[in-house]
């Protein structure tokens, strides 16, 4: 009804040229033979409507035709498609079209251009980030092998050293896997404590150093997810979290636990990671996941704004929701949760 209503909108001065035309020939009539006009005036009211109904069946054919072919030349947009689309627009546009075409072809050749260069790069990176594995791995050897020459001091701070360039090279693998067309993710049960503990090793070392006291209550849980992947995403969430401990005095929480208020068929499996770093403005948490955002904590403006992102990313890959923790916590406190669907097994 809507799009008849703008048509006829469209329409209205030749509708009102036909009335007034179907008048004017009333009153010839009139003039010539008054007794005449009632039979002949329905003649022309009918003639009339038969020509609107006439235009108007045309006029439709004809938008049909238009946008067949407008569909076949945005699909396909080859230089056929766009003879068909030109042969069935009127000559008044043809000319604005041919000038349209031509500012797509050089934004179609600018953009596949600028297509080829992001590959280039995303392999170069691919690439980098394998090779730089292998003085990584050379590093970790050297420390090993070296360890009773240097003081435990520089020994730990040398291995945190390279566990976080380490880190820092696997996001970059993570990002390039998550814009990667095809991705094989391998779903198995995880004992979930086991997986937290295992994400949390490579950063004892530091907690030690910091005093950071590492508080863990995990309940028995199992899971279905990528471990790989999770332990990733662990990884990053840890990492925040001794990021912005406090710098005396911090204590690190990772509580495990089963959501008892869901019933048993569609139960949650829920890990909180929980710093006293203070925790974010109201302000920025709405935007913490978000890509590159750093926020106004002051502990934040050298960061890169990837961390979470990462995690929220991946999360929904692994059908996991990632959100800042909704229960009240102590002020200065700032939590992290991960929910899992429980899955019967």
């Amino acid at each position: 009804m809507k799009k008849k209503r703008i048509y006829l909108k469209m329409r209205l001065h030749w509708l009102i040229l036909m009335l007034v035309s179907d008048l004017f020939f009333a009153f010839l009539v009139w003039l010539v033979s008054p007794g005449a006009l009632k039979s002949l005036f329905v003649l022309i009211a009918l003639f009339t409507l038969l020509t609107a109904a006439a235009g108007y069946a045309i006029d439709r054919l004809k938008i049909r035709e238009r946008l067949y072919a407008l569909d076949a030349y945005l699909e396909h947009q080859g230089e056929y498609e766009e003879l068909e689309l030109l042969a069935v627009t009127d000559e008044v546009w043809q000319k604005a079209m041919r000038e349209a075409f031509s500012l797509l072809d050089k934004e179609r050749a600018q953009n596949s251009e600028k297509q080829q260069e992001l590959t280039s790069y995303q392999e170069f990176i691919e690439a980098w980030t394998h090779e730089i594995k292998t003085p990584l791995s050379l590093s970790e050897l050297v420390l090993e092998n070296h360890r009773e020459e240097m003081s435990e001091y520089v020994y730990r701070r040398m291995q945190h050293v390279q566990r976080m360039a380490g880190l820092d090279v696997e996001r970059i693998l993570y990002y390039a896997r998550l814009h990667a067309a095809h991705v094989d993710y391998q779903f198995e049960k995880i004992f979930l404590p086991e997986c937290a503990k295992e994400a949390l090793e490579q950063f004892l070392g530091i907690a030690e150093e910091r005093r950071i006291e590492v508080r863990m209550e995990l309940a028995p849980v199992w899971i279905v997810s990528d471990r790989r992947v999770l332990n990733f995403m662990l990884s990053q969430i840890f990492g925040n979290a001794f990021k912005y401990v406090r710098k005396r005095g911090g204590i690190i929480e990772i509580a495990g636990w089963k959501d008892e208020e869901k019933d048993a068929a569609h139960g949650e499996i829920r890990l909180a990671v929980r710093d006293n770093g203070g925790g974010a403005p109201p302000e920025d948490i709405p935007f913490l996941f978000d890509k590159g955002f750093t926020g106004s904590h002051p502990g934040r403006q050298n960061a890169t704004g990837m961390g979470l992102y990462f995690v929220k990313k991946y999360a929904e890959v692994l059908a996991v929701d990632v959100r800042v923790e909704k229960e009240l916590l102590p002020e200065g406190k700032f939590g992290i949760e991960l929910v899992f669907p429980e899955v019967s097994a």
